[in-house]
């Protein structure tokens, strides 16, 4: 009996280990199988974080460009620069000739108005300069003396084509000056004279756009006159007539008025 009660206890004691084993074995596998459901679980949420992320960069809408730069508007301006005329004049009945190149600085304003059809810009503008040119006038004859130029205004029209901020343009119109001369004719007699003379322009330009309403530009104008009575002088009465070439270079800044066109 003895040894059938030890044997029951050996047999209980194998059982109770057995199922103390098996139950922290138990234990440690659901741990393992909790630790590797909470990594599938922090690795779905972050794949779908991440894949909410490219999904709302790929909806943003994409930067919008800039609008390119419109040259539609009135505007006002300053201008200086550098004038460079050419004056023949002829005596009557073959009493000679003379002619002198003025040189001279010149300033002013100009205002004027454009509009944009696409890349291509029309416009006009009015433009007034004060010139210092004034020169002994030389001839080979029996003339001579002096001439000066106060002033030169201009009324053109201008087209251009624009490369965004840049204005690439040509201009063409009347323009009108004041001659003031002072003609000696030999021992015939002298004159003074005071006229303003009309004439037509051409040239071109390059406009560049600084801000919305400031820009800067280049410009050169030709200017010519027909040929024009400078003076009568006599008896006995002899007429000296001239003719006027002028050639300007500037530079200027305008400004667009921030008004509805």
């Amino acid at each position: 009996m003895l040894h059938k009660g030890m044997t029951m206890m050996t047999i209980n004691a194998n059982a109770s280990e057995m199922v103390t084993g098996r139950s922290a074995s138990t234990r440690l596998h659901v741990t393992r199988l909790g630790n590797c459901g909470m990594r599938a679980v922090a690795a779905a949420v972050g794949l779908l974080a991440v894949t909410e992320l490219a999904w709302a960069a790929d909806l943003s809408p994409p930067p919008v460009a800039p609008a390119p730069y419109n040259w539609t508007g009135l505007y006002v301006g300053l201008n200086v620069g550098y004038a460079s005329a050419r004056l023949t004049e002829t005596v009557s009945g073959g009493g000679g000739t003379a002619s002198a190149t003025l040189p001279g600085g010149i300033g002013g304003f100009q205002i004027g108005a454009n509009g944009q059809i696409g890349a291509v810009v029309l416009g006009f503008e009015a433009d007034f300069d004060g010139n210092m040119a004034t020169k002994s006038v030389i001839g080979n004859g029996i003339l001579s003396g002096t001439a000066q130029i106060p002033w030169i205004g201009t009324l053109r029209g201008r087209v251009g084509y624009a490369f965004d901020r840049f204005l690439l343009y040509a201009t063409a119109g009347g323009a009108a000056t004041q001659l003031v001369s002072n003609v000696n004719v030999g021992t015939i007699g002298s004159a003074s004279t005071s006229f303003m003379h009309g004439a037509w322009t051409a040239g071109g330009g390059l406009e560049a756009a600084v801000t919305k309403n400031l820009s800067a530009r280049v410009e050169y104008l030709y200017l010519e006159t027909a040929n024009f009575n400078v003076a009568q002088v006599g008896p006995p009465f002899v007429t000296v007539t001239g003719r006027l070439q002028d050639n300007l270079v500037r530079v200027g800044v305008n400004y667009r008025l921030p008004v509805a066109w």
